[in-house]
């Protein structure tokens, strides 16, 4: 049995690091100077990411201003656009704007190499996700001046994503988190979201992670199941009814319990997490307590008490 506390998506970016951002972008830093202060600043949070017992990590971190920026910024075809709310969230993103063929081009890498080197240099316990927006979620918040067809624009940017996620994958990515937060939204279209999902995952061997949030995906189970989904990331703070119905996949497949509100400041108590995780692992070989989506959206100093919780709450199962 497998029980780890893990991280997705992302975490929120200190204030000083935005700063650190910001004149780099005005060209008030080298390039050599930027990246040695953001090794620092990164080496700082995992340290104390893995002091908190948390297993697993999202290698973007606080590099990334939204899920999309840095496939819209690299990726042919498509470019960042206007700064539109997230999910009806306090949180920003910029959309893509698809004004021709998307073709994969490095977008990632540079940054993977970067968490992974100072995680083998500095000997921490952590593993690396990768992190990649979900075809469909993409398709659904994109804008599209270019396709004539979803079924043809979420193909090509799945091929795209799925060539990031190979690549991500060879340089040791232990999952392939595939955000999907659109397939919670209630009038998702099931068919369009298996395209892009299979078309991305046929590129990859790793362990796919399927992270849904802000809603309730419990009427998709069954299809869901014959899909190659090794870990279901689930919402359990804005859907806290799907529980019962995913105790019943059981088996091999892990779950992850998204049972911490990344949109409150209010830090989860120990035994009330340490009771979902106990009641999850009775049915799954693996289970992973999560926030319930990103923490982008809470003080980083609430999320270091969250993440404090959720350490000792999966503390004392017996990993083996």
């Amino acid at each position: 049995m497998v029980v780890q506390a893990a991280l997705i998506g992302g975490f929120p970016r200190p204030f000083n690091i935005g700063r650190l951002m910001s004149r780099y972008r005005d060209g008030k830093l080298t390039s050599e100077t930027y990246e040695k202060k953001i090794r620092v600043e990164l080496f700082k949070t995992l340290r104390r990411i893995a002091d908190s017992k948390v297993s697993i990590i999202p290698f973007n971190m606080f590099l990334w201003d939204d899920i999309f920026e840095p496939f819209a910024s690299a990726f042919e075809g498509v470019e960042r656009g206007g700064l539109y709310r997230f999910l009806d969230n306090n949180f920003y993103y910029r959309v893509p704007v698809v004004k021709g063929r998307i073709k994969h081009r490095e977008a990632t890498v540079t940054q993977f190499k970067m968490v992974k080197n100072i995680i083998r240099e500095s000997k921490l316990r952590l593993k690396i996700k990768a992190v990649i927006p979900g075809p469909y979620t993409f398709v659904k918040m994109c804008e599209n001046k270019y396709y004539s067809s979803e079924d043809t624009l979420v193909t090509d940017v799945a091929e795209a994503l799925g060539e990031e996620a190979r690549i991500l994958e060879k340089l040791g990515a232990r999952f392939i988190e595939i955000h999907e937060p659109l397939l919670a939204s209630g009038n998702a279209s099931l068919e369009l979201f298996k395209k892009g999902f299979e078309t991305l995952t046929s590129k990859v061997s790793s362990e796919t992670w399927l992270q849904t949030y802000f809603g309730p995906v419990n009427q998709f189970l069954e299809e869901l199941v014959e899909l190659k989904i090794d870990v279901f990331g689930v919402d359990l703070v804005e859907a806290p009814n799907q529980f019962e119905a995913i105790l019943g996949l059981r088996g091999k497949r892990g779950v992850g319990l998204g049972a911490v509100d990344s949109r409150s400041t209010r830090v989860e108590t120990v035994r009330s997490l340490r009771m979902l995780v106990k009641r999850a692992s009775e049915n799954f070989s693996r289970v992973y307590l999560t926030p319930n989506a990103m923490m982008d959206f809470i003080p980083v100093s609430i999320a270091y008490a969250k993440i404090r919780r959720m350490g000792v709450a999966v503390g004392g199962f017996r990993n083996g």
